[in-house]
């Protein structure tokens, strides 16, 4: 693994770690929201602080997999 691997990749976690602690609940009036008690309540409620800085990271992450693959697939291209 190069150098430029490494920085990468620790500079995508970094980032994931970064973004993913600004992840914060929605602000809703969860009085006047939900007060209604329609049958889309059960669906609409905000995912918890924890489980949605799970996601924002693996996405993160997911993303800078998918663009070093498809940047290494590109680069290893024979040329013609």
């Amino acid at each position: 693994m190069s150098v430029r691997s490494l920085l990468y990749w620790f500079i995508c976690f970094t980032f994931a770690v970064y973004v993913a602690q600004a992840a914060e609940p929605l602000n809703l009036d969860s009085a006047a929201v939900w007060s209604a008690g329609s049958a889309l309540e059960s669906k609409l409620l905000p995912v918890p602080e924890p489980g949605r800085a799970l996601l924002l990271f693996a996405g993160v992450i997911a993303m800078a997999f998918t663009y070093r693959r498809a940047w290494l697939n590109w680069k290893m291209e024979p040329k013609a």
